[in-house]
């Protein structure tokens, strides 16, 4: 019995203990400080970042109030479908010969892969800021440069011998946004040679010529027709235009100095440009006397007698089968532009078979009208062209 009294008043007291641990507050007793520990190492210098461009450099570009003189010029512009003008250039963009550059579509499709939808397009739109502006290569404007979202700067293929096997490949290349403008200022077709009739030319098209884009030809100096003229000029070399090599073809004449807020985008050049290299004579500016040879010339096409050929551009002749039927004038004027004015008004090709030396004088003359600088994009070879294209008819 007392041993079991014994075991109940222990476990009593060891019940006690544990409810005093569990209900009542630690007190810890701290003793001294210890030494204080080693600093830690420095940790490594982070790598300066890349400044950024700023909101401010784009509101610049992309503000609406100084897009509002690019708009305005565009609409008016050639390029933009001028009042007058669109239905002339733009809408033949449906065909899949021509959107290329009388479409925006075909345009964007056409620099972007090389070709144009299979069959056309259904609409045609003239070019808007989408047809030449896609998005920025870089935003290191202060080291490369503001490339201004210009769709390309590649070079470009000369097309007219890119196309034909027997002639050397050739590239235009500008060094910038000139080369977009080369994708279509280039000539469509080939200088006129003798193939079935020897001597003579076949001409087809009231259409024919360098198209109406021959500017880079012009410029580099490429695509004149003599084969058949002894010339009494030489006919200066390839890519010796100081507009080729003095400056930034395209974008330098015709989008630099403006002070209109288009900022170039009517690209009719601004005379500011002209008198940077002319010492300010640019209100005279002109190629001496190319503008009368070059008259003179047109009026001596129109004399011109070939033979005229029917609707399956086969030569007509007389009754008694030998006579040729005569058609007067390879080239023919509507006189419908601005009086006094030959340039403004529209110069055709005529259709029918005519000796090749005057196809080519009519080739160099409709270049020189179809280019549209007079001469200026490279003086010394439009001049030749014309002289040696006169000398050889008259």
């Amino acid at each position: 019995m007392k041993n079991l009294k014994l075991i109940i008043n222990l476990i009593v007291i060891t019940t006690s203990l544990m409810l005093f641990q569990c209900t009542s507050d630690y007190t810890a007793i701290e003793g001294p400080a210890g030494i204080d520990g080693i600093d830690g190492v420095d940790g490594i210098d982070g790598i300066d970042g890349i400044d950024g461009v700023g909101v401010q450099e784009c509101i610049d570009c992309h503000a609406t109030s100084h897009r509002e003189g690019i708009f305005d010029a565009l609409l008016m512009s050639n390029h933009g479908g001028q009042p007058g003008f669109s239905y002339g250039s733009w809408s033949r963009g449906t065909r899949e010969s021509c959107a290329a550059c009388h479409n925006n579509e075909g345009f964007i499709d056409y620099v972007e892969t090389g070709a144009v939808a299979v069959g056309g397009y259904g609409v045609s739109n003239p070019l808007d800021c989408n047809g030449c502006h896609n998005k920025h290569r870089s935003f290191d404007f202060e080291n490369d440069g503001n490339d201004y979202a210009v769709r390309t700067v590649d070079a470009v293929d000369f097309r007219v011998f890119a196309e034909n096997d027997a002639l050397p490949d050739y590239v235009l290349d500008y060094g910038n946004a000139s080369n977009l403008c080369a994708n279509c200022h280039q000539p469509r077709r080939g200088t006129p040679v003798a193939d079935e009739y020897p001597g003579k030319y076949l001409q087809t098209s009231g259409h024919w010529g360098p198209h109406h884009g021959p500017q880079t030809a012009l410029l580099e100096g490429l695509l004149g027709a003599y084969t058949t003229f002894t010339l009494v000029e030489d006919i200066p070399a390839v890519k010796q235009a100081a507009h080729r090599t003095d400056t930034g073809a395209c974008i330098d004449c015709h989008m630099r100095h403006t002070t209109d807020g288009s900022f170039g985008h009517s690209w009719n050049p601004s005379r500011n440009n002209c008198n940077d290299c002319h010492g300010g004579n640019a209100q005279d500016l002109e190629v001496d006397g190319l503008f009368d040879d070059w008259l003179a010339l047109g009026h001596l096409l129109e004399e011109v007698v070939g033979q005229a050929i029917d609707d399956d551009d086969q030569p007509i002749f007389e009754a008694d089968g030998v006579t040729p039927v005569p058609v007067v004038g390879i080239v023919h004027v509507d006189d419908n532009g601005t009086p006094n004015d030959p340039m403004d008004d529209e110069w055709h090709p005529q259709t029918g078979l005519f000796d090749l030396k005057y196809a080519e004088a009519a080739w160099n003359f409709l270049f020189i009208y179809e280019d549209k600088s007079m001469g200026i994009h490279n003086p010394d070879y439009a001049k030749s062209l014309i002289k040696n294209s006169l000398a050889n008819i008259q």
